[in-house]
């Protein structure tokens, strides 16, 4: 099988994270106050900052 660079990087990421078990559970976590509409709130200034509006 031949895959560019590009998705080999990807895929050697991906990895990383799966078997990161700290990782995952920060995005697990994360994932929970988030579903239940509990997670972080940024300003509108924060907002606006990040969207370069």
């Amino acid at each position: 099988m031949v895959i560019s660079a590009d998705d080999w990087e990807r895929e050697q990421e991906t990895l990383y994270v799966l078997q990161n078990t700290n990782l995952m559970q920060q995005i697990a976590g994360s994932l929970n106050t988030h579903t239940r509409s509990q997670g972080y709130k940024p300003t509108d200034a924060q907002m606006n900052e990040i969207t370069d509006i």
